[in-house]
């Protein structure tokens, strides 16, 4: 399941670089040192992070000229792959952590030397030192090598002189889970200041472009439908993996150049669901959920978008705690092809605990 996450991960990366096309190719290299620390998930994890964290983080970015609409609407952002080395405040525990992920990176603030944006990241971690019985069981954060990786930072770009070079700083946050994969999977959580170059490489000469105006979008009512397939691992000591599946139908409404908004339906086959009710169980149809959710869908390019999912059970018959009324959300990457069909990985969670992390093929039906 691993390999199978890594792969999809990289299949819509490739996908992605590959559909841009543009007129000027305005290369980004940037190099980045990174000083934080690592926030304990739980209270039960305090004692495993002994020590601040130091990263090293490489980019690779296009700046987009203008030459597509969704460049004026996202006010010319950049597209394009980062990796990220570094410590995770305990190297003896939880050892180092290495990450390739795609990047998205919206100005907020835009002048020929002065660039204020915020940075949109996701991909694959790996962690050198994952949970083990024997050799490393004071590690109750992480039970598996590779986890998902997520990256949210505030940045400040200032070209002082009149070549293609920036100085760049800011602030980040950095997540790593691996979705109840395995366990366990309490996750890591960082917060660091940054500060590094980049460097603009084209053989024009960059100049903010000019905003035009918007391009037209299709307002009319959208239904689409997807299956997923996860796996997931309850305990540590059950060692134990199911395969969970899901059909999600949704009908939302393109309100804006940026977004969509909708609701929909959730049907979920979760065998897992048998051990953690224990004399609950009757029968399978026990291990069936139902919800009902609203949906937006931002659409960071014509094939890239984000889906983010708000919803609760309408049927379950497994209650953690009693809760008879449980939120769940998810949050993915999706990439269409060909105008109608899709493919996403989205990470499903009930409040802040990871439930799965979801693989989906599907398609837009009107």
């Amino acid at each position: 399941m691993k390999r199978i996450y890594v792969i999809g991960v990289l299949l819509i990366l490739s996908s992605v670089l590959k559909a841009q096309s543009y007129n000027s190719y305005f290369n980004q290299f940037e190099l980045k040192t990174h000083y934080g620390i690592t926030i304990p998930h739980h209270d039960h994890m305090r004692y495993i992070i002994n020590s601040n964290i130091a990263i090293v983080e490489l980019d690779y970015s296009i700046k987009t000229d203008g030459s597509k609409p969704w460049h004026h609407t996202w006010r010319f952002p950049e597209i394009g792959v980062g990796y990220l080395m570094g410590g995770l405040g305990n190297i003896n525990i939880l050892g180092f952590s290495q990450s390739a992920f795609i990047i998205f990176g919206i100005p907020i603030v835009e002048t020929d030397k002065f660039l204020l944006k915020y940075r949109l990241g996701g991909g694959v971690g790996y962690i050198s030192d994952k949970f083990d019985s024997r050799s490393n069981y004071y590690n109750i954060a992480v039970g598996s090598n590779f986890n998902a990786h997520l990256q949210l930072s505030v940045l400040c770009d200032y070209k002082p002189f009149d070549i293609p070079l920036y100085f760049t700083g800011g602030f980040a946050f950095n997540h790593f889970s691996n979705g109840a994969i395995e366990t366990p999977n309490l996750g890591l959580n960082q917060i660091t200041a940054n500060i590094g170059v980049k460097y603009l490489h084209s053989i024009y000469t960059y100049s903010l472009p000019r905003r035009q105006s918007q391009y037209m979008y299709n307002s009319e009512l959208e239904l689409s439908a997807y299956y997923a397939a996860a796996v997931k691992e309850n305990s540590t000591y059950e060692n134990k993996k199911y395969f969970i599946n899901s059909i999600v139908f949704d009908a939302s409404l393109r309100v804006s150049k940026k977004r969509s908004l909708g609701g929909g339906i959730n049907i979920i086959y979760d065998p897992s669901l048998q051990t953690q009710m224990e004399d609950n169980y009757k029968n399978i149809s026990n291990l069936f959920r139902i919800g009902i959710h609203a949906v937006q869908e931002l659409y960071l390019t014509d094939e890239l978008t984000m889906p983010i999912y708000l919803g609760t059970y309408v049927l379950n018959s497994h209650k953690p705690n009693g809760k008879n009324f449980i939120v769940y959300s998810k949050v993915g990457i999706r990439y269409t092809f060909k105008e109608r069909f899709f493919v996403n990985i989205n990470l499903k969670t009930h409040i802040s605990v990871a439930d799965y992390i979801e693989f989906g093929v599907g398609m837009r039906l009107y």
